[in-house]
């Protein structure tokens, strides 16, 4: 049924809760994954380079060595349970809307992400990236609490 799942990743907890659904899920199929971090920290330091030290060639290089650490522990997960994993990051500031166009161009047919589980105004206040992608989107999602 699934043969390509994308699996967006931050830092928080519950990316590492999806890692093990999206590799449990890729395995039973015969699937594969791609590990998906956008790097929104990189395009709002950016925006400062006047300010800031180092420049900003500087300032994508951390931000890809972040984005490598995000991704390692679903690389590792996928290696240990035999699933195929590809790991993939790209600057950008809607992390919704990256995950929904990272999904069509890699051909995806399903996402596998985290809800966060705010409620009240810290979910009004800082937004859900998992909502956006649900109501925009147009392929499957998979949330996991």
């Amino acid at each position: 049924m699934f043969k390509h799942i994308l699996i967006p990743a931050d830092d928080d907890p519950g990316s590492r809760r999806a890692f093990v659904y999206g590799v449990e899920v890729a395995k039973r199929f015969g699937a594969r994954i791609t590990g998906f971090h956008v790097m929104s920290e990189f395009t709002r330091w950016t925006g400062l380079a006047e300010l800031l030290e180092p420049p900003p060639d500087k300032l994508l290089t951390e931000a890809e060595k972040h984005s490598a650490k995000v991704l390692a522990p679903l690389e590792r997960l996928a290696e240990k349970s035999g699933v195929r994993c590809d790991a993939v990051s790209e600057p950008g500031e809607n992390a919704a809307e990256a995950i929904i166009k990272a999904a069509k161009r890699l051909k995806c047919d399903l996402i596998v992400m985290a809800s966060h589980g705010r409620v009240g105004l810290a979910r009004c206040v800082v937004g859900s990236e998992t909502r956006k992608v649900l109501d925009r989107g147009s392929l499957p999602v998979l949330v996991v609490r």
